[in-house]
């Protein structure tokens, strides 16, 4: 892992950091979002009122692959649960086109998935108990976070 962030300091690759959380808003409904973070807060996320399966992260990574300039290797980190592995063994090859390649965690290592940050700063301190009220609420909510991140919410990797 080290060696990755190493290559990202010196801008040789882009770097990062895909897992899923879910969201609720009590009975009213469910959000599950499938992100991919770097350590600059830079992130590509795919929220879906479904449940996460190897076809969504595969929609997720198809539109990531869509959104990144092809001029630089992006390396992708992931944690080992099945359906990421399942997802990299029926896509790999495509990904390798767009230049985009995959690390897995070792197993038992959360704590090396920054993007875990990301999901707990939403959950623990972000999210408003207003967005709670309502599915619409947190669906709005959940999308001002995304795309302010970076700027009106900052995650600070030291």
């Amino acid at each position: 892992m080290k060696a990755l962030q190493d290559k990202e300091a010196d801008g040789d690759i882009e770097l990062f950091y895909l897992d899923e959380s879910g969201f609720s808003s009590g009975v009213s409904g469910r959000v599950n979002v499938i992100g991919l973070m770097n350590s600059q807060g830079a992130g590509y996320f795919h929220p879906v009122e479904t449940t996460v399966t190897s076809a969504t992260v595969a929609e997720a990574m198809a539109g990531f692959i869509q959104s990144r300039p092809d001029d630089k290797l992006t390396v992708v980190v992931m944690d080992n649960a099945p359906l990421h592995k399942k997802v990299v063994r029926e896509g790999q090859a495509d990904w390798l086109l767009g230049r985009v390649w995959v690390w897995f965690l070792l197993p038992y290592s959360p704590e090396l998935n920054r993007i875990e940050v990301l999901w707990k700063k939403i959950k623990y301190e972000w999210l408003p108990w207003e967005a709670y009220a309502s599915f619409e609420a947190l669906r709005n909510a959940l999308q001002d976070i995304f795309q302010n991140l970076g700027g009106k919410y900052q995650i600070n990797f030291v």
